[in-house]
C-alpha cells in the first residue's frame, strides 16, 4: 500500500494488522528523522515509540481522513522540539541555581572577589570543550543551537557539556562550603 493511503479510516478497518503494517513501513524513517533532530539514537527510539504508543491509544478516536504518515512525522517533530525546550528550561534553572548557591557560599561583598576567584579557578580546571561551551552560552549569551554551530558540535552535546560543567563546579563549591564550615566551627 502507498504511504499516502495510510489514513485513520484504513487503520480502523483492521486495527492490529494495519497498525503493525504501518509501524513496519514507517518506523525506520521516523527513527532517522528523530535521530537527526536529536543526535541521540536511544532518545530517537524512545520518541518514535512514544509517537506510536500515542497513535495506538487514540487512533480509533481520530478523524478518519487524517493521513497517518504526515501525522506521525509531525508528532515526532513536536516531541523532539518539546525535548529541546525542556533541556533549555532545565539548563536555565541549573545556571540560576549555581549562581544562587555560589552566593550562599560567599554571601558578602568583601568576599565576592574570593568567590569570583574560586569560580574562575574551577572554570580553569574544566576540560577545554566544557569551558568553551560555558563561555559561549553564559558569558556571550548564545543559544545552544548557536553554540553548536560555532563549535561544530551537536546541540545535544552542548547540553551535555554544560550539565557536566555545572555538576563539577557545584560539587567543588559544596566541598569548599564544608571546608569553610569546619574552619568556622574549629573542628579542624
Amino acid at each position: 500500500m502507498e504511504h499516502e493511503l495510510y489514513t485513520v479510516k484504513w487503520l480502523n478497518e483492521n486495527y492490529s494488522a494495519h497498525f503493525e503494517e504501518l509501524y513496519k513501513s514507517i518506523y525506520k524513517r521516523l527513527y532517522f528523522f528523530a535521530r537527526n533532530f536529536l543526535m541521540d539514537e536511544a532518545l530517537a527510539d524512545d520518541i518514535v515509540q512514544e509517537v506510536f504508543l500515542g497513535l495506538w491509544n487514540k487512533g480509533k478516536e481520530m478523524r478518519e481522513d487524517i493521513p497517518l504518515e504526515r501525522y506521525l512525522f509531525i508528532s515526532t517533530r513536536n516531541l523532539c522540539v518539546d525535548y529541546h525546550r525542556r533541556l533549555n528550561i532545565l539548563d536555565k534553572y541549573q545556571k540560576h541555581l549555581m549562581e544562587a548557591e555560589a552566593m550562599v557560599y560567599f554571601p558578602y561583598g568583601g568576599e565576592e572577589t574570593e568567590r569570583a576567584v574560586k569560580v574562575r579557578e574551577l572554570l580553569d580546571e574544566l576540560p577545554d570543550m566544557q569551558r568553551q561551551v560555558l563561555k559561549l552560552s553564559i558569558w556571550e549569551g548564545l543559544k545552544y543551537k548557536e553554540v553548536a554551530e560555532r563549535l561544530n558540535i551537536a546541540e545535544g552535546t552542548v547540553h551535555t557539556h554544560i550539565k557536566r560543567a555545572y555538576k563539577y563546579i557545584k560539587s567543588h563549591l559544596v566541598l569548599l562550603l564544608i571546608f569553610l564550615n569546619l574552619i568556622l566551627n574549629k573542628i579542624l
